[in-house]
């Protein structure tokens, strides 16, 4: 049999990095290993649909079986991928694995539709012996981890034994990571989402799997004891991706980086502080001292990510995170005072927040400036705690449409249900305050919503060149190629001349437009351009946050669009999900003939003529 495994598409943006499924690509090596035929496609950074891209591939290499898989809220695209090889070929075998099986295994095929069998848990062993038994035509029961439908007509599903751990990650081949053109991301990867400015040539490692912690908001797909690789193993693979793809920086993907252990901590870092490359980690903020962060420093880290969450102890302890708020003030102090970046989150909704623990979090916030902390409400993924906590409370009521609807937010806490949408909307808003404010600045539009931005750092006064900064993004900071101290940058403060110049050119030509989605930008955009407030030709969206006010401006669903005929549509998101919303523009409402980032209003030639001539009747 010939197999592809497909890694969807993230993005149709050939500028816009995205996080490389790691997992995925574990898979495909260990089926290709097994000594199958096995061909390895990713659809991003190719023209065309899904529908167009999958024709030719599926014919021209006589494609038997496909599969692919992801986390719940890649839904979309997963489903996409099923319905369209089934569409092109109904014979197909289809599988899927990751997160969106192992969390809910039943309502991920049912969510899926067009799935044969499901992967539960690991899939590297799995999918090489569904393989055998897919060939020899045996029965699937003694395969383990395995889901599928006992037959086409009852709609029951068979759900094998649970599938043992691996233990011996060592033992697993690479990533395949030329099948799935690596290379392609790493030249896109500079400024990601969350990681630093300087991450040239972002590569991405897996050390370990799963978690020893078990807060109430996360769920493990690759099960539930922590294991690790060798050191001599992690090196292999690092000296690897360095020599064959010219690796420049790692991001460690793990949920944790080491745990606890500081003397492999430092062993790690003599190690790699030889390869002269830059790396991203993931931390506790208890398992942290000033002689650790400083050598971690030293050998190369640029970035921690902090799982920090609230800024409440009462919500802590509820989320089982076993840290307090004096140990996440002393860590990242510590980090800040010798210059080590990074970056957390704190996420609202637990089933202890209410309006005094919210602002109790949002007060700290607002304190420390300084800190690169971006500030979300949780949401309620399959597997988690909290997800069984809304079921049985009756809040989620059918899984299934659960999963469709793309994890929507739900309000498991003591607020009530106004008082959650009123901190879903405060806390999406809430722009940063200016921190550091740099002189000799000068910004130039790049394309994308993004510019070149120059300006001298306010700590050692070295004139700096960041390359495509989002116009309206202000979560990651930047750092100073001389002092490497981290500089956090509103961008869109200091374009705020072009973008009120563009935004009346459009006003004058009575355009009527909209924002979508409810985010930070759009705090910034607000700030920027205060008349949007008042102004009945500019329209906000959110499908999440409809039905209230941002400062008296409603909000609204994306049905407005066709209500109102508007026909220009602006994301303010420049990250994978702003390609979700173009994916549903040109599905649901292909009326809009021009979907822009908000950044492109910083284009000094920002074409008003090309939106008229476009959205003539």
């Amino acid at each position: 049999m010939k197999y592809c495994i497909i890694i969807p598409k993230y993005t149709d943006f050939f500028d816009q990095a995205y996080f490389f499924p790691i997992g995925i690509a574990y898979v495909a090596s260990s089926l290709r290993a097994s000594g199958r035929d096995v061909i390895s496609l990713n659809l991003n950074y190719k023209e065309g649909t899904t529908y167009e891209l999958l024709k030719n591939f599926l014919s021209e290499h006589h494609v038997d079986v496909v599969a692919t898989g992801g986390i719940t809220s890649y839904y979309r695209q997963l489903h996409d991928i099923f319905k369209t090889v089934k569409k092109i070929k109904p014979d197909i075998i289809t599988c899927c694995g990751g997160g969106i099986i192992t969390s809910a295994p039943e309502d991920g095929m049912k969510a899926l539709e067009l799935v044969d069998y499901g992967i539960i848990g690991e899939g590297e062993s799995t999918i090489c012996e569904w393989a055998e038994a897919l060939e020899k035509n045996s029965d699937m029961g003694g395969v383990c981890g395995l889901i599928y439908r006992e037959n086409q007509n009852n709609g029951k599903f068979h759900i094998t034994a649970p599938r043992a751990e691996c233990m011996d990650l060592d033992a697993l081949p690479y990533p395949d990571y030329e099948g799935f053109e690596y290379d392609k991301l790493l030249l896109r990867t500079v400024g990601l989402d969350l990681y630093a400015g300087n991450s040239e040539r972002l590569g991405a490692v897996s050390f370990s799997r799963s978690c020893p912690f078990n807060c109430t908001f996360c769920f493990h797909p690759s099960g539930t004891k922590y294991r690790r690789r060798s050191m001599e193993s992690i090196f292999q693979e690092i000296d690897y991706l360095i020599e064959r793809f010219d690796v420049k920086n790692i991001v460690i993907m793990d949920e944790l980086f080491f745990a606890g252990n500081l003397t492999e901590i430092e062993r790690f870092c003599k190690k790699i502080k030889k390869r002269n490359i830059g790396y991203a980690i993931s931390l506790r903020v208890d398992k942290v001292n000033i002689e650790t962060l400083k050598i971690l420093k030293e050998s190369g880290c640029f970035e921690i990510g902090f799982g920090i969450e609230s800024a409440d102890n009462s919500v802590l302890k509820s989320m089982r995170k076993h840290i307090t708020v004096e140990q996440i003030e002393r860590a990242l102090k510590i980090c800040y005072d010798i210059g080590l970046n990074f970056q957390g989150n704190f996420i609202f909704g637990d089933q202890a927040e209410n309006w005094e623990t919210a602002h109790n979090t949002i007060s700290w916030w607002e304190n420390h400036p300084e800190y690169n902390i971006s500030l979300h409400m949780i949401v309620t993924y399959p597997g988690s705690v909290l997800y069984n906590v809304a079921r049985q409370r009756g809040i989620i009521k059918d899984g299934v449409q659960f999963i469709k609807q793309g994890c929507p937010l739900v309000n498991v806490s003591k607020l009530s249900d106004d008082e959650y949408k009123e901190l879903s909307i405060l806390i999406s808003m809430l722009p940063r305050k200016d921190v550091h404010a740099l002189q000799d600045v000068s910004l130039r539009y790049s394309g994308r919503g993004k510019v070149d931005f120059a300006g001298r750092c306010p700590q050692c006064g070295t004139k700096n060149l960041w390359e495509g900064l989002d116009v309206f993004r202000n979560l990651a900071s930047q750092i100073c190629v001389e002092c490497n101290k981290s500089i956090f940058i509103n961008v869109s403060r200091y374009g705020i001349p072009m973008l009120r110049k563009n935004y009346s050119r459009l006003r004058d030509k009575g355009i009527r437009f909209a924002f979508w989605p409810m985010a930070s930008s759009v705090g910034e955009i607000i700030y920027a351009i205060p008349d949007i407030l008042e102004d009945d030709m500019v329209y906000l969206i959110d499908s999440a946050k409809c039905g209230v006010a941002y400062k008296g401006k409603t909000i609204y669903e994306p049905k407005i669009l066709q209500t109102q005929d508007i026909k220009v549509v602006f994301l303010t998101v420049t990250t994978p999900v702003s390609q979700e919303i173009t994916t549903i523009l040109r599905t649901e409402y292909p009326f809009v003939k021009c979907i822009y980032f908000a950044g492109d209003l910083m284009d000094d030639k920002f074409d008003i003529d090309a939106i008229i001539e476009k959205t003539k009747d």
